[in-house]
């Protein structure tokens, strides 16, 4: 190695290194983890080059005083107080980076620069540089430095649901070109001087480019523009790494992950164009209660956030979970049941109804908080998760809650802690809208003014604060502009609950969807929810709504029953009450005796003759009939394509075609040159098929495959009712995946009927053509594009001739 060259690569790769790290910048407020960084960053680089003189290049030695020196440089930096105290400052640092986890695991980014998850950003530089400068500096294999490089990148792009935005990525790839760049020139250089003309040298003494770092740098920008328009441009390749909100149906690429934010962030899943469904469930409730996902029992002024809290691996759901707490007796209960699919939900926390008895089908170790019953995976996710639940459907009821003693001084303690910098223009309109009474008489009022009697508009583009849509500033905000969603709304009646002496929390989870069947409904992104949860003594933690959402109601619990009775007197009236007639049957009513003068008109215009208003009828129908069209061509085409399968191989073909054609209605494509085997391994990965649904596929692929290779044989083989019904379980298992958009789409304008009338076009081309020529049997095939052609059987007949 030639002099000079070590020093160069230690800073080209710090420099790489610090590049990279920029890349966080979307995950953190502020830039107070930058300057932390680049410390470690800098400590690593300056360490190695002074490491390297003093060992001689021995890397082992080098590796371990920058392995020394950086974490000397974190203790210096974050836990300076105990450096007298090695363990004690170990303890620390442990502490430190178990709450930046618990951050990483409970919010959302961009999330606030708080110790540990400084240290936890830092620290990962640090280690990454170190990486990069010993595979690009010690072992000289800069292009395997990338690697780091590239772990460091993926964070961001994997926790942002819309992706890293495209300079992001430009700023990473520069940083590794820049490392190639010097890698390159100092292996160019080891071999002498570079011969050139005499205008090349005046031109790289006077700072111009020599053929060679041109050549360099054009196929180094190249490299990066492809990489980043291809994503834009190609067909089936997923850009989520550089932006974008992708497809959310998965397509026929990889699957799109939603995460629902347990912090109350979850307006850009609110806001999100794409409807991603996350889960399904069946439950044995008529109308159930919204599925919670975690409470959120803390509040610092800023935002709503778990309890942070070391939870004992005993408490293992498989044990049981504990009686909800606060639940007495007397409350009324039933036991139900849930079963619950996750589609594309990664979350820590288990999405469950409250509260939960028991929780059965589950991988991993799962444990449960017994103050909040939030259930948390220890180094488990709700990817892919199958479940069942076992919960209580409580229905206190007014009576019983206006009527709760005052709960214990520990729960009022927790639960009602505020900090002490909330401006008071939220306190005294607390107790301005609450007014006295009881405290079940005040938290309906604070619900009545923010859902019905206030003036709020329910808007999830409402304003955006800094701070946070929970913080006490936009809880200020909020009651001014009046404009808002669950967010705003949740928080700000916890708070000011609070403020009255009530204990409250806010609870974080989904809607109870969309119904699918009798039973089953679909939850997706925009069905995310929050609400307060207050707490009576004798019943527990009690739901309230104040967020008026559409197709969403107080519940019952949370109306008074005097106001109940009222308004159902009320309505009773209204619907008996009738016009009192006389003899004639003619109303005695001074509004039904004189008519409207629009009525006396139009009674005047139909007298003197009825006109049929045939142009917006006939835009009508014509609407109607573009409308209807694909559907048809479709289902005339699939009753033709069965028709015409009189053999067992056509019959598979048929069956096959049915699937290919039935899942391009979804979205789902494939390539030509795909085997069955391919086709069903892919379905089978992107769509996780159940064992029923992966046998009926497995017929498919076999009988297929059977009538392309198989000997000819006499079997009759599986009539056509079943093989359908193979291909309608195997479409609809990967449609109930799929959006409510692109289901209805499938159905009213699915893409088969559409390249079914398509192919028309050129059919009635040829039938002109021809004239009548045209044989009378030569039907109309609007499917043979891309049909699955089956082998002919072969001629039974002696000396028949093939056709």
């Amino acid at each position: 190695m030639r002099d000079g060259s070590d020093e160069r690569m230690a800073v080209t790769a710090a420099a790489a290194s610090l590049v990279a790290a920029l890349t966080l910048a979307p995950l953190i407020k502020g830039t107070t983890w930058l300057f932390a960084a680049a410390i470690m960053v800098l400590t690593v680089m300056v360490t190695g080059i002074v490491a390297r003189q003093l060992a001689r290049g021995w890397w082992p030695a080098v590796v371990g005083l920058q392995a020394i020196t950086l974490f000397l440089a974190i203790v210096v930096l974050f836990a300076r107080g105990e450096l007298v105290d090695p363990p004690g400052a170990v303890r620390l640092l442990s502490d430190m980076l178990q709450a930046g986890m618990q951050v990483t695991q409970s919010q959302s980014p961009p999330v606030d620069a708080e110790r540990g998850i400084v240290l936890l950003v830092a620290g990962g530089a640090g280690l990454v540089a170190l990486a990069v400068d010993i595979l690009a500096t010690s072992f000289r294999q800069p292009a395997l430095a990338g690697l780091p490089l590239l772990a460091m990148y993926c964070v961001p792009a994997a926790l942002l649901d819309d992706g890293l935005p495209w300079y992001l990525f430009l700023v990473a790839a520069a940083g590794f070109l820049l490392l190639l760049s010097a890698d390159a020139g100092d292996r160019v250089r080891s071999w002498g001087r570079v011969l050139a003309s005499a205008g090349q040298r005046s031109a790289a003494r006077s700072g111009g480019d020599t053929g060679l770092a041109r050549g360099g740098r054009r196929v180094g920008l190249a490299a990066v523009a492809m990489a980043v328009a291809l994503p834009a441009v190609v067909p089936g390749l997923d850009n989520q790494l550089l932006g974008g909100s992708g497809d959310g149906d998965g397509g026929s690429g990889g699957t799109v992950i939603t995460r629902i934010n347990p912090i109350l962030d979850m307006r850009r899943d609110l806001n999100d164009p794409v409807d991603t469904q996350l889960l399904q469930y069946s439950t044995t409730v008529l109308n159930p209660e919204p599925l919670r996902i975690v409470t959120d029992d803390q509040y610092d002024g800023r935002t709503w956030r778990p309890s942070n809290k070391d939870i004992p691996r005993a408490n293992n759901i498989n044990n049981g979970m504990p009686d909800a707490p606060g639940l007495t007796s007397g409350v009324a209960t039933t036991e139900e049941e849930s079963r619950i699919r996750i589609f594309r939900l990664r979350e820590t926390y288990l999405p469950l109804p409250y509260p939960t008895r028991q929780v059965s089908g589950l991988d991993g170790e799962w444990l449960f908080d017994k103050e909040t019953l939030n259930v948390i995976g220890n180094e488990v996710d709700t990817t892919q998760a199958e479940y069942t639940a076992k919960f209580l459907s409580v229905s206190p009821t007014s009576e019983q809650l206006a009527g709760a003693p005052e709960p214990p001084k520990d729960i009022v303690d927790r639960y009602t802690d505020l900090p002490d910098d909330i401006p008071q223009v939220v306190e005294d309109t607390a107790r301005e809208v609450a007014g006295n009474g009881t405290q079940y008489e005040q938290a309906v009022r604070l619900q009545d003014y923010f859902f019905r009697d206030g003036g709020f508009r329910y808007d999830t583009r409402a304003p955006q604060s800094e701070d946070g849509d929970g913080s006490a500033s936009a809880i200020v905000d909020f009651l001014d502009q009046k404009v808002g969603y669950c967010v705003h709304y949740a928080s700000t009646m916890a708070v000011m609950a609070r403020q009255l002496g009530i204990p409250a929390r806010v609870a974080v989870g989904f809607l109870p969807g969309s119904v699918q069947t009798e039973n089953t409904r679909i939850i997706s992104s925009r069905d995310a929810h929050a609400w307060p949860e207050l707490y009576f003594e004798g019943v527990g933690w009690v739901r309230f709504e104040p967020t008026p959402r559409s197709g969403q109601a107080p519940p019952s619990w949370t109306i008074p029953q005097e106001e109940d009775d009222d308004s159902t007197t009320s309505e009773d009236t209204s619907t008996t009450t009738a016009p009192e007639t006389d003899d004639e049957g003619a109303s005695s009513s001074s509004e039904a005796a004189v008519p409207d003068e629009q009525e006396v008109a139009a009674g005047a215009q139909q007298s003197d003759g009825f006109s049929v208003p045939w142009q917006p009828i006939v835009a009508l129908l014509v609407v109607l009939l573009a409308l209807a069209s694909p559907r048809a061509a479709s289902s005339l085409a699939t009753r033709k394509r069965w028709r015409r399968a009189g053999t067992p191989p056509a019959l598979a073909a048929a069956a096959w075609d049915d699937l290919r054609l039935g899942l391009s209605d979804l979205g789902v494509r494939w390539a030509a040159s795909w085997t069955p085997r391919a086709v069903r391994q892919r379905l089978n990965d992107d769509y996780q098929l159940s064992p029923e649904q992966a046998e009926a596929l497995d017929r498919l692929v076999e009988e297929l495959e059977d009538a392309f290779y198989a000997p000819p044989s006499d079997a009759p083989g599986r009539p056509a009712a079943e093989r359908k019904k193979d291909v309608a379980l195997i479409v609809g298992a990967v449609a109930v995946q799929k959006s409510s958009q692109t289901r209805w789409r499938a159905r009213l304008w699915p893409a088969s009927g559409v390249s079914a009338l398509a192919a028309l076009g050129p059919w009635f081309t040829s039938r002109f053509q021809r004239g009548s020529s045209v044989d009378d049997s030569d039907d109309l095939d609007p499917d043979t594009d891309g049909a699955t052609r089956p082998p002919r059987a072969p001629q039974q007949k002696a000396g028949s001739g093939a056709r």
